[in-house]
This record gives structure tokens, C-alpha cells and sequence, in this order.
């Protein structure tokens, strides 16, 4: 079934583990701003929605809303020190071999910005797995990731009800929806069962190992 030959791969928490990088970042930021900011674990699933919503959070404690000077210092920071601390998570591989070795076409759709996940990519040896990277711009016209969704579906030949996208938070699954798009939880992420079953996940996979298995037991029989 050749209409089912499409996946698009969320970045953060699917195809690499970049909380290190990127909540080493964010501490460098707010603590910039002269907080004395100290991550937990809640941190790491606050990861997932654009930075400014992220930001923002994390702010609120403090009661400052400079969301725009602290983006900006994270984003500095990252992009010198950050995504060079990304890592593949185990089994990634494998999976995008299998997809690739059985006919899929695979995509990235991220929140980070293009430049991030181009660079991640490519330091990961991982550029080569995917037709297309599409990540956000400075404007911030497409930091709803709906709208990301569809401008890269605009570029497919084959119609969005034959599009898996695999995610691992809220953002992903709803895009997927709102696109027509089959959504698939990765539980390897920084979301969890309720959340990814709440927002709509057609499936879950328990690891990068058994993705295959479930985009391949989502297809119609004939």
C-alpha cells in the first residue's frame, strides 16, 4: 500500500535525546537574567512547544516577562555550545534503516529553529536518512506546529491521510490531526501515556526498536 509510504519525524525527543543541550542553555539564560534558576525534572517535560512558550514558563516563578531578551541568550548559547550535546537515542537508527530499506520517504518537522536542525543532524550523521528537514524561521511564522505540518505536506505528492508523524508530545499529535496526518507517540521522549493518548495518538511505540512494528500494523490489509 504505497499511499502509506510517508513518515515525518519529530526532532527533540524522537531522534535525539537534546534536553542536556538545550536545559544547559535555558539555566545559562534565566540565570543571565539574574535568577537563581535551578532545573528538576520538570524542566525536561517542558521541553517539546516553541522556546518562548517554554521561556515563558519558566519565568513565571520570577514574575518577569522578558521572554524575548531571554530567548535570545538562549538561543546564543545554543547555538555555540547546546546542540553540539545532542545524541541519536538507541535504536534510531535501526529504525530509520528499516524505513528507508522498505520504501519510506522520512521527514523532520520540528519547533527548533532550521539552522539548529540542520547542524544537529548533520553532527549526528543522520542528514542523509531524511528527504527534507523543515524546522522554524526567525519570524516565527511557523512556530505552530500545525502550521509547519502543512507547509511540508504542501511539498508531498501523496495525500496527508497517508502520512504517519511520529512525536513524542502534545504539539505533535494535534499537528497530525489538525493535518490529516496519522499520529504515532514515541514513549522514548519527554512525554508520557496520558499525555500522548490525550492529544490523540493513534499508537504508541515503547522504543525507537518497535516503531517499525507499529507504523507497519497501522497500514490498511487488503
Amino acid at each position: 500500500m504505497t499511499d502509506f509510504k510517508v513518515i515525518i519525524f519529530d526532532l527533540d525527543g524522537t531522534v535525539l535525546d537534546s534536553a542536556p543541550g538545550i536545559v544547559e542553555s535555558l539555566t545559562h539564560a534565566i540565570r543571565q537574567l539574574g535568577h537563581d534558576f535551578v532545573p528538576d525534572a520538570g524542566t525536561q517535560r517542558l521541553l517539546g512547544p516553541p522556546m518562548n512558550q517554554i521561556v515563558a514558563e519558566l519565568l513565571a516563578p520570577f514574575a518577569d516577562d522578558r521572554v524575548d531578551e531571554c530567548v535570545h541568550l538562549y538561543r546564543t548559547h545554543y547555538r555555540e555550545q547546546g546542540l553540539y550535546k545532542s545524541l541519536p537515542y538507541a535504536g534510531i537508527s535501526h529504525a530509520l534503516r528499516y524505513f528507508s530499506e522498505h520504501d519510506y520517504s522520512l521527514f523532520v518537522a520540528t519547533s527548533k529553529r532550521q539552522e539548529f536542525a540542520e547542524k544537529m543532524l548533520a553532527c549526528n550523521g543522520l542528514s542523509e536518512s531524511f528527504q527534507s528537514i523543515f524546522g522554524t524561521s526567525p519570524d516565527g511564522l511557523l512556530d505552530d506546529k500545525a502550521d509547519l505540518l502543512k507547509k511540508l505536506l504542501a511539498t508531498l505528492a501523496k495525500p496527508p491521510s497517508s502520512v504517519f508523524m511520529i512525536g513524542d508530545k502534545r504539539d505533535d499529535m494535534v499537528a497530525a490531526q489538525r493535518n490529516a496526518v496519522i499520529p504515532v507517540g514515541a514513549l522514548w521522549g519527554y512525554g508520557c501515556v496520558d499525555e500522548l493518548k490525550d492529544s490523540g495518538a493513534c499508537a504508541l511505540a515503547d522504543t525507537p526498536w518497535a516503531l517499525p512494528g507499529v507504523v507497519e500494523g497501522l497500514l490498511p490489509t487488503v
